[in-house]
Formats: structure tokens, sequence, C-alpha cells
């Protein structure tokens, strides 16, 4: 069964303004298939982080439409997992209890302990992290922090996931191996997902479309469409020619945008 056109996130005329009339967010207009994951590139200061924490409720006042199969988020609420720059952990829980308490607040009806410690079990093993369960927060890396707040969106099973540049501290060779373990989680679990970042080379590597923001917030966004390279095995994506010209292709949109 084909899905219906309401199926998915639909953003319509979306605009943020500051108490002193200066826009936080341009008008935006977004179509996101349920099931699919885009990438966003911008410029700092350009609405990225203001538009992912307004679809997830944290910012109130806004203009415009925010549909998730053709109801507003805000009304269904259907289960959105954020991964905010700063990680969002709870310093005095550990590990294991932040994602545990994440779980218990977003399903409070369900009532199945084995089930719940299973799920946590298997996405701390999956993001590598399973011996650090029993950890405080503020004893990890960046790179560990960012892992356990990853694991800790896909227990949740979201409908929608939002990650604010989750990979933005990593070295290049974790981050790297951080894509991968993302991606494969991602295609084995998959969110109707908005991925902000600064890298053009992570964009075309997770990214069906890639949503690139104007500088100037009056201007529309401009929408890649980065299918040929998405579909490419993960580790060949980088040796492709087809990675090379998306590249150039993304770049020159930039020089013009920003």
């Amino acid at each position: 069964m084909s899905p219906s056109r309401n199926s998915g996130l639909h953003i319509k005329e979306l605009s943020v303004t500051y108490k002193d009339g200066q826009l936080a967010l341009g008008r935006v207009n977004l179509s996101v298939p349920e099931h699919s994951i885009y990438t966003i590139l911008g410029p700092s200061g350009s609405g990225k982080s203001t538009l992912l924490r307004t679809i997830a409720g944290l910012i109130k006042e806004y203009q415009g439409e925010i549909l998730f199969d053709g109801i507003s988020v805000h009304t269904q609420e259907p289960l959105i997992g954020l991964v905010p720059q700063s990680y969002g952990l709870l310093p005095w829980k550990t590990v294991h209890a932040n994602i545990n308490m994440a779980m218990k607040i977003s399903h409070p009806y369900r009532n199945q302990r084995q089930s719940q410690e299973q799920q946590i079990q298997h996405w701390l093993a999956a993001m590598g992290i399973a011996d650090l369960a029993k950890r405080y927060p503020l004893s990890l890396s960046g790179g560990q922090q960012q892992r356990v707040a990853i694991a800790r969106a896909f227990a949740l099973e979201p409908t929608i996931m939002l990650l604010d540049e989750p990979f933005s501290a990593l070295d290049a060779v974790t981050r790297e191996t951080i894509q991968r373990l993302f991606l494969e989680n991602w295609i084995a679990h998959p969110a109707t997902t908005l991925f902000v970042t600064h890298d053009v080379e992570e964009a075309i590597l997770l990214g069906e479309k890639i949503i690139v923001m104007p500088s100037n917030k009056e201007n529309h966004q401009v929408l890649i469409d980065n299918d040929h390279v998405f579909r490419i095995k993960h580790e060949d994506k980088r040796d492709s020619d087809d990675f090379f010209q998306q590249t150039k292709r993304i770049r020159k949109v930039i020089q013009e945008q920003w």
C-alpha cells in the first residue's frame, strides 16, 4: 500500500520571531516522508537549531504549521526523540538510568520491565558503550556522551528523530565510526529524521535529501536530492564519483546561499 499524501512530517510557512521582531527562523516549507532521513546544512544563525526545537515543542510561539500525518504535531504529540548539541543527559543519573528514565517518561503505560531492560542493553551494545552503563555523564568523554544520547534516542522508538550536530565534538576517526553505527541502526529502525550538521560530507553520507538553509532568512531553503549517493554501500560512498560530484554541487549551492 502506497503512503497517503499526508503521511510524514509537513512544515508549512513556519517562522519564529524574536521578541524584538527579528526573525529567528525564516519561512520554512518542507515535507519529509515517513521513515525518511534528511540532513540540514546552514551557516551559524540560519535557524537550524530553532527549527528542531520548534518541531520538538520547546519553542511554543511560532507562525505556520507543523504536521505529522496531516495533524499538528503539538496536538497529537507523536513521540519525538531529540538529541541536542548539549546531549541533554542528567549528570546525577548513570548512563543506564538516563536511558531508563527517558523510556519511562515516553512510554508511561508500558509495564514490561524485562522488555525495557532488553531494549536498554541492546542500544548500549549497539553504540559500543555497554561497559559504561554504571558511569555518570560527567565522567565520560564528549564522544561517549554523544553515544549515550543517540542510544537513548533510539531506545525511545520515536516517530520523529531530531539530531542537532550530534557528532560535532568527535575526532575524525571516531566520527566515521559513529556515523556508520548511527546509519546502520537507523536503517534497522527507521524514524522520520532531521539531522543538522555543519559538515558537507556528513550531510551527503547520511541524508536521502539535503536541505541547505540560506544565510538570508527571507530566502527559501534549497532541497537537493541525494538518493543516488545514499543507496551506495556506506563504506564505498566516499570513494565513489557520485560522492565527489555531489560534494562539488553542494559547495556551489553553499557559495550562492551563504
